[in-house]
């Protein structure tokens, strides 16, 4: 199984990912933006050229083709489908889509984004649509699903913020539960600092006297400096942590917890459910380092009532 897996890590994106669909049209883009989110993630808006805008499915990736690279990056697109397309209401809208790649240097298209901004903010480069999960799920009955289940590891979270953004904005009376591994910069670190973080607070926020099911879970396992999350009863609450403490909001609350541990099989057992009609009505979408991304598709699968077509998965790094 390791062989196999680093014997896929030595292929190019395009290589990878042969066997997915793709469209056939390669769409020109302009790189406009570049936000850093931390010392190893940075985020990446770049403006459609089309004034047809561009149409992908939540979850899908791009083959970027960046220029002086002959073979193209793979990276999925993190913003929601609704902003890559003209819309009648608002005519100062530039359709546009998103990305957040992750430090690499042995990986050209990535290490080329990663140039100095004032070297590449501007330049056009080349994109593909591609890829199979997706939302709405392959195969299901979408008049019976009545609540979707995401559970993210690191930048797995990258599909399901475009999905989970789609959903909430086109089918909100789909109810949501976000399960979110991740490590962080450091103890101290603050939630913008945490890819999508300050994105899903508020996604999931909501008036104070609205009653709903939708919840966000939030496991930081690690920092990347080697600094203890745990605190001790003499230290003070640090940022990340504050998460669970009710802000000084009278309107909105958001229902998010946060833990200093791995997704556990106790998480996942709740996120399923015991009652078998709502399990029937859901679906549950994985994506995370292949390790974490096996055992947990492996643990639903196995669980009652929980079908085979329901639980969906990405891992292609």
């Amino acid at each position: 199984m390791a062989s196999a897996r680093l014997a896929k890590a030595m292929k190019s994106h395009e290589e990878r990912t042969a066997t997915e669909p793709r469209d056939k049209s390669l769409h020109p883009v302009l790189l406009d933006t570049i936000t850093p989110v931390n010392s190893r993630i940075k985020r990446y808006r770049f403006s459609i050229k089309d004034e047809n805008g561009i149409n992908f499915l939540p979850g899908q990736w791009l083959d970027v083709h960046v220029p002086g690279i002959e073979k193209a990056g793979g990276f999925t697109i993190t913003s929601a489908s609704g902003h890559a397309k003209p819309t009648a209401s608002d005519d100062e809208h530039v359709p546009f889509l998103e990305l957040a790649v992750q430090k690499s240097p042995d990986n050209p298209p990535a290490a080329w984004l990663w140039q100095i901004e004032e070297s590449i903010v501007g330049k056009e480069l080349d994109v593909r649509v591609g890829g199979s999960f997706v939302w709405p799920p392959p195969g299901v009955d979408m008049d019976k699903i009545k609540r979707a289940v995401f559970i993210a590891g690191g930048v797995g979270i990258n599909p399901l913020i475009s999905i989970l953004s789609h959903i909430r904005k086109e089918h909100p009376s789909i109810e949501a539960r976000f399960l979110y591994s991740t490590k962080v910069p450091s103890k101290d670190a603050e939630p913008s600092q945490v890819l999508f973080l300050l994105q899903l607070l508020d996604l999931f926020r909501k008036p104070r006297d609205e009653q709903s099911n939708n919840r966000l879970e939030l496991f930081f396992t690690g920092a990347w400096d080697g600094s203890q999350l745990n605190r001790k009863d003499d230290e003070p609450v640090h940022p990340l942590m504050s998460l669970t403490i009710p802000k000084l909001d009278l309107e909105t609350e958001v229902p998010v917890v946060s833990r200093t541990h791995r997704i556990d099989e106790a998480a996942l057992s709740s996120a399923v459910g015991d009652d078998e009609q709502q399990i029937r009505a859901s679906v549950f979408y994985v994506c995370g380092p292949p390790r974490m991304t096996d055992s947990i598709v492996e643990f639903l699968r196995a669980q009652n009532h929980v079908l085979h077509e329901q639980v969906l998965c990405e891992k292609w790094w």
